[in-house]
């Protein structure tokens, strides 16, 4: 037989057992290739149910996770992706099975028929990448959305797993995922990058203020941005800084930070924010 076909073959004996775990319990040695091929590769109604059910599931666990951190793309962009990952491999599959059977049936078309059993799944794991740049917004001072993205990513990677059969692989990687959005903050106390915007009065006494602040505090200032506006109306100058500071779990949060600068009287506005969003 052509090099693909032998291919396609040894690729579905060899991972036969992962897609008859779940369903079916016959003697592989009693079945011919062709059989195998067509009992892995043609799903029944059930099969396929079972499947985008378990897309559903598995999808909603992740997206659930990134609904309570409060993130735009949460439980039904996550099932979704998960589910349309699933029907894609799917397809593919039997796609892949058609090509085969017309080949078998018609050996004089091996030289003009071929057929790749990733070639669908390879566009999901690129073409996934435009809808998580989506998530990602990008401002002067500030990034957000890349866990987000890297999440959506990951949750189209359990659909193909899904969509193909491989349970185990899809529900322990579901597991490991939502471990590391839940938990890897809480072992690993990587130091988080604030920025915080302060607008003052009397530039010289409040700017040492504020860094006489910092360094009591023993807070890392990373870098500091300054801007100067006009307020012509009552004849004053305010002044913009844009600290960026490191916090780690020593400083004190940053919502202490904020309430103890603005008590300071000549400051008039102060607001924080995350330089990059990884939650």
């Amino acid at each position: 037989m052509p090099s693909i076909i032998s291919f396609s073959t040894d690729f579905l004996l060899n991972n036969r057992i992962h897609h008859r775990l779940f369903f079916k319990h016959t003697k592989y040695p009693l079945l011919k290739a062709g059989e195998i091929m067509e009992d892995i590769i043609n799903l029944s109604v059930f099969e396929v149910i079972i499947r985008l059910l378990a897309a559903t599931a598995l999808g909603s666990l992740i997206g659930y996770e990134r609904e309570l951190k409060g993130h735009d793309a949460g439980l039904r962009t996550h099932m979704l992706v998960c589910i349309g990952a699933a029907i894609l491999s799917m397809v593919q599959m039997r796609a892949t099975y058609e090509t085969i059977e017309i080949v078998r049936m018609n050996p004089d078309y091996a030289q003009t028929i071929s057929t790749d059993i990733t070639r669908l799944t390879a566009q999901i794991v690129s073409g996934i990448g435009f809808l998580g740049a989506g998530t990602i917004i990008i401002t002067k001072r500030n990034v957000s959305g890349l866990t987000t993205a890297a999440s959506i990513w990951a949750t189209a990677g359990l659909g193909i797993a899904i969509g193909m059969g491989y349970f185990v692989i899809s529900f322990s990687g579901t597991l490991i995922i939502l471990l590391v959005l839940r938990l890897i903050r809480r072992i690993f106390k990587v130091p988080d990058d604030k920025l915080v915007k302060i607008q003052y009065l009397n530039h010289s006494q409040t700017k040492q203020l504020i860094e006489d602040y910092f360094k009591q505090q023993k807070i890392d200032v990373f870098d500091v941005e300054y801007s100067v506006d006009k307020d012509i109306d009552r004849n004053h100058i305010i002044y913009t800084n844009y600290y960026t500071l490191n916090l780690s779990s020593d400083d004190p949060p940053i919502s202490k930070v904020v309430d103890d600068l603005s008590k300071l009287s000549s400051v008039i506005h102060i607001s924080s924010q995350w330089t990059i969003e990884d939650q």
